[in-house]
């Protein structure tokens, strides 16, 4: 008889640990019940701080400095401005007109329209076109100011010249030179547009241009507004 008494308190006492359980589990889903998740509670929609003036401020200076930075570096190693003056480029160029010019990768080829500087004329840069590079001969009839060009493979053509312009107001100018002329090597024959008004290689005034001395090649007109764009 006391097993079945010992049984007895057994049972009852593994009955009383399993309500307990109950009860606190019944307790803890109660408390699930009442209390929302946590990523429900802190659910919140971010909002934007509105950027102060002092910031904004900022933002724009950072971007002018980035832009003068970015000029400065353009007109130092890619571009330079040059300021037309005289008439020898008429009427492809103008007096006063600002252009822009680069040297990067330049190789003078016959026609371009380039800015030099020569010793003994002037103090500033010169601007006149391309007629015949090192090696090539050049003749010209100065009554008609018809330009021949033999080139360096002994192939002689007329320079087709539809900028060419002459004044009427100026009489036909003489040369300095005995033409034909061949182009020493290295240098360039260069001439004003408007012929018979233009200081160029055919006078000792300047002669041949060294290769050295072009400061680079006409890109771009930047002034008259009405006329900005590419200059041939």
């Amino acid at each position: 008889m006391p097993e079945d008494k010992d049984t007895n308190l057994n049972t009852n006492t593994e009955e009383n640990i399993i309500s307990e359980e109950v009860e606190v589990v019944a307790d803890n889903n109660k408390d699930n019940e009442e209390t929302p998740p946590e990523s429900e509670s802190e659910c919140e929609i971010p909002t934007k701080k509105p950027q102060s003036w002092l910031s904004s401020l900022l933002d724009y200076v950072e971007i002018f400095v980035f832009a003068v930075c970015a000029v400065i570096l353009v007109f130092s190693f890619f571009v330079k401005l040059c300021k037309v003056k005289g008439p020898s480029m008429e009427n492809t160029l103008f007096d006063g007109e600002l252009l822009l010019i680069s040297d990067v990768l330049y190789e003078p080829e016959r026609g371009d329209i380039i800015v030099f500087h020569q010793t003994g004329f002037l103090n500033e840069p010169i601007v006149k076109r391309v007629i015949a590079t090192g090696g090539e001969t050049v003749d010209i009839d100065f009554s008609t100011w018809t330009v021949t060009v033999t080139d360096v493979d002994g192939n002689t053509f007329v320079v087709d010249e539809p900028y060419m312009y002459l004044e009427g107001d100026y009489p036909y100018l003489l040369s300095n030179y005995s033409f034909p002329y061949k182009v020493p090597e290295g240098e360039l024959f260069v001439m004003g547009d408007i012929r018979n008004h233009s200081t160029d290689s055919s006078s000792y005034l300047i002669g041949t241009v060294d290769e050295r001395r072009v400061l680079g090649k006409v890109i771009f007109r930047l002034t008259p507004i009405d006329k900005i764009g590419t200059v041939k």
